[in-house]
């Protein structure tokens, strides 16, 4: 969803909104008649692309910004890209590796033949740990960006500065990021993405880059804050992180790392008073073991990545959700990310709603992950393993669209009050289960002791950061059976 020169942000966030996610690629899914779920695509599309492919990519993630086609990109590739990501979500990644290698080949000036290829070389590489892989990724990712970069964008600054930076070749590294950094249009990724991949290396300039980066990242988006407050506090330099991070910061994770630079500093109260600001959250996204302190006193309740996490058995669809904001909108404001991560919420909690997005959450199971998981996952709508870890932003997004702790900032829905109606009229629709639906006030939740769908009654709004509501009913609320 990030703005380039090609089509209308405003277009692709309806076509994202509205592109039913069962469709099957190349085919329109069924007409949409009710007005909850029609996007008003007023914009007009003005892209140069081949013949064919605007028609090809509207209903598919394609059309997202991040995955864009160039104006070169014929249909052919396009879908061979498509078949190829399949392949590799189902974890078949020799064969992935297979038809990219053939894809580039046949259509050496496409940028997402070779970045397919280096999505499964890199794939490869999780598992085979060979250099060799590792090495051909970041050359594929190289090769895609030297085409993008003929049309003023670039797309695969992470993977290049994390691989070079694994491989220690700073050389490559830096050949890159130069035009990158003079051509490209993410002139704030790429100092970021750069100033990560330097502190792999040990770098003396990894801190200058921070410093760029932290200057030009959006409102909101604390990655490079959060990233270069670790890298301060790997180098011992704990009250330049305080420096650094604000008291009032409104993100869990930033509240963690000043409370470790407090501990560190033997200013334990101070400490004790940022920690307690992060345990809760660190059940659902775990703080780097690197940071447990032994024999700490007051890290007590935190859960660190070594630990099991409850959201980590069963469905994956809370995780999938963060990588899905992280591909689709890494880098941009946090109201930028929650965009990407309402337009999955919506269709979870408005499941099989007649007339509205077609999305089957019966055979999904009752669990809300698995909702999430069953929607994520559909064919050829949501990017979800592009190589990019989640970021801070990302994670702390995905915690407040998945828990309803933020309006959706798209539509401006923000419902308060009470509903006074039949949880499952032809108006308001429950899933299986009777735990989610959606109403004419859009999505919502029920809590029902009896696990059915709720009918008559009152719906009042709750109020308690505990369950649903932000801060007492004012930014976000569903509905609740008494």
């Amino acid at each position: 969803m990030r703005k380039f020169r090609f089509v209308s942000v405003f277009v692709l966030l309806a076509l994202l909104l509205s592109a039913g996610p069962g469709a099957v690629i190349g085919q329109k899914p069924p007409p949409m008649q009710n007005n909850l779920c029609t996007a008003a695509a007023t914009q007009s599309i003005n892209a140069d692309l081949q013949p064919g492919v605007w028609e090809f990519v509207a209903y598919t993630y394609l059309a997202h910004a991040a995955e864009f086609p160039d104006p070169n990109e014929p249909v052919e590739p396009l879908r061979l890209y498509l078949d190829g990501q399949e392949i590799l979500r189902a974890g078949k990644v020799d064969q992935a590796v297979a038809l990219f290698r053939s894809a580039v080949a046949n259509y050496p000036d496409s940028r997402h033949a070779h970045a397919g290829l280096g999505y499964a070389l890199w794939q490869r590489y999780q598992q085979s740990h060979a250099e060799d892989d590792l090495r051909a990724a970041v050359q594929e990712f190289v090769f895609a960006d030297e085409i993008g970069i003929r049309y003023g964008r670039v797309h695969y600054t992470y993977q290049v500065a994390i691989g070079s930076g694994q491989l220690e070749d700073p050389d490559a590294m830096d050949s890159y990021f130069e035009k990158a950094l003079k051509n490209g249009n993410e002139p704030y990724l790429a100092s970021l993405d750069y100033a990560r991949g330097l502190s792999l290396l040990e770098d003396p300039r990894t801190e200058e880059w921070y410093k760029k980066a932290v200057k030009l990242q959006p409102m909101d988006n604390v990655d490079a804050l959060a990233y270069y407050a670790e890298w301060l506090l790997d180098h011992g330099r704990e009250e330049k992180v305080l420096q650094v991070l604000s008291p009032d910061a409104h993100i869990e994770y930033l509240h963690f790392l000043r409370g470790l630079a407090q501990e560190k500093l033997g200013r334990i109260q101070e400490a004790r008073a940022e920690y307690l600001q992060y345990v809760k959250y660190s059940a659902v996204d775990p703080a780097p073991s690197r940071y447990r302190i032994s024999g700490s006193q007051i890290q007590t309740g935190i859960v660190f990545d070594d630990q099991i996490s409850p959201l980590g058995i069963g469905c994956n669809g809370y995780n999938l959700l963060a990588n899905v904001i992280e591909c689709e909108s890494g880098g941009e404001s946090e109201g930028g990310q929650r965009a990407v991560g309402w337009t999955i919420r919506t269709r979870v909690f408005k499941g099989t709603l007649p007339g509205c997005v077609y999305v089957n959450n019966y055979s999904c199971g009752t669990a809300l992950s698995c909702k999430y998981e069953c929607v994520i996952a559909q064919t050829g709508q949501f990017v979800y393993n592009c190589g990019r870890t989640p970021g801070p932003t990302s994670r702390h997004v995905r915690y407040d669209v998945y828990n309803g702790y933020a309006p959706d900032p798209t539509t401006g829905y923000c419902p308060s009050g009470s509903y006074q109606g039949s949880a499952c009229s032809s108006s308001v629709h429950c899933s299986s289960g009777g735990t989610n639906g959606a109403s004419s006030k859009g999505p919502m939740r029920f809590y029902s002791t009896t696990g059915s769908c709720p009918t008559g009654g009152g719906y009042s709004c709750l109020t308690s950061k505990d369950k649903i509501c932000g801060n007492g009913g004012s930014d976000h609320c569903f509905y609740n059976r008494p």
